[in-house]
This record gives structure tokens, C-alpha cells and sequence, in this order.
């Protein structure tokens, strides 16, 4: 499947927002999670809205491997 071509400032934008949730996300807090990091560091400095907000982690996680699986048997181990 072919990438979309994306312009220069969706491409800032989307690392902008990659580097805040970086720095903020944990996961387990209801504090630190995505919507409220969303709510009170993306949109005030950012300013997109929440549903772009959500497309640009759809494309964050898509980029990242997948984390190994630990019942997965090794083939040379």
C-alpha cells in the first residue's frame, strides 16, 4: 500500500505531537493518559483538533514495531 504524500507542516506537526505524548504518556495513569495529555498539552500549544489528534497517534502506532511477543517460541535461541 502506497504512503499518502503528506505536506511539511503535517509532517512537524505529527513529530511536535510524537515528542509531547513521549514525554507525558504512562500508561495505568488516568492522568497521563493520551485524551488528557490531548487536553492539556496538545490542543493549547498545537491547537488541532481531537480527531486529528487521534489520526496522528493511528499513524504514530502504525510506524512502531510491534513489541515481541513473549510466549513466541525462537527459532535460533
Amino acid at each position: 500500500m502506497a504512503r499518502k504524500k503528506r505536506f511539511k507542516s503535517t509532517q512537524l506537526r505529527s513529530e511536535r505531537v510524537k515528542e509531547i505524548i513521549r514525554e507525558h504518556y504512562e500508561p495505568g495513569r488516568q492522568d497521563r493518559c493520551k485524551l488528557a495529555i490531548y487536553r492539556t498539552k496538545v490542543r493549547p500549544v498545537i491547537g488541532i483538533s481531537e480527531r486529528t489528534f487521534w489520526r496522528l497517534m493511528t499513524e504514530v502506532e502504525a510506524e512502531l514495531p510491534p513489541p515481541p511477543d513473549p510466549n513466541q517460541l525462537k527459532l535460533f535461541d
